[in-house]
């Protein structure tokens, strides 16, 4: 833990702790925690990961105000820093991804996404964020428990046109169906029907990713279809499709909703 004196000037899902005394190292010892809070008035307050929040800011203030902030860094090397404003804010997590805290002057802040993982601030005022997985032969069966287990994530559903094309980025094949699973089931007999479309990521809603240009219908007849985006090179612009889930894909979507 690299402690200074500080203040947390934006911050939600604050966690309470009752001795204020031992406030950094019980954050510590938590392994969500990423940052403690030890006002003035005796108060401690940490900060989870787990709260997936949208931005945290840390603001450094003189000793006189008696209030100070302890982030939770990896310290890289054999010796320590001359001093804090050398070094990189950064935390591991146990699903191997890392939080980075970006440095303005006086002062610090969290911006939500873990990194390597990408932001989209959705239509209806969400945001989330996401990353394409490589993951040989995923059943569709077993790709929602592959996000939660691995990633502390969830399989997420594609809210916009902007967002199939950026995970179409992502996939690295020759081959026209190589597809990522994402979140999302209809029914299509053979034409499909959107009123049966049904996400459980708990976030995403609509068809506004099904247009007529970015999706690929193909042959349907299954009662049940599940989305993917491949790459579909023989029929571009189109990035998704339905798919029977009978045939494994080469990876998966995971994402989780920013909260502020």
């Amino acid at each position: 833990m690299i402690q200074i004196f500080g203040k947390v000037a934006y911050g939600n899902f604050p966690g309470t702790f009752s001795r204020s005394s031992k406030c950094a190292s019980e954050c510590f010892n938590l392994n969500d925690c990423i940052l403690s809070w030890r006002p003035s008035n005796e108060s401690c307050y940490h900060y989870s990961y787990l709260d997936q929040p949208e931005t945290i800011t840390v603001v450094e203030t003189g000793r006189e105000e008696n209030s100070v902030v302890a982030f939770k860094t990896i310290i890289t090397g054999t010796t320590c820093p001359i001093s804090y404003t050398d070094m990189e804010f950064k935390m591991t997590i146990p699903s191997d991804d890392t939080y980075s805290w970006k440095k303005t002057g006086n002062s610090w802040s969290l911006n939500g996404c873990r990194d390597g993982w990408t932001q989209f601030d959705r239509t209806n005022g969400i945001s989330v964020c996401m990353k394409a997985f490589e993951v040989t032969y995923l059943k569709r069966q077993d790709a929602p428990s592959w996000c939660s287990t691995q990633k502390n994530a969830t399989m997420i559903g594609m809210a916009s046109v902007e967002e199939s094309q950026w995970v179409h980025d992502q996939l690295h094949s020759t081959y026209n169906y190589y597809g990522y699973w994402v979140d999302g089931t209809l029914t299509c007999l053979p034409t499909c029907d959107f009123s049966t479309l049904n996400y459980t990521d708990g976030f995403t809603t609509g068809s506004a990713a099904l247009t007529t240009t970015n999706f690929h219908m193909g042959e349907g007849g299954y009662q049940s279809m599940y989305l993917a985006v491949a790459t579909l090179s023989h029929v571009k612009p189109a990035t998704m499709l339905p798919s029977s889930g009978n045939s494994p894909a080469g990876g998966i979507v995971c994402g989780y909703q920013l909260k502020n």
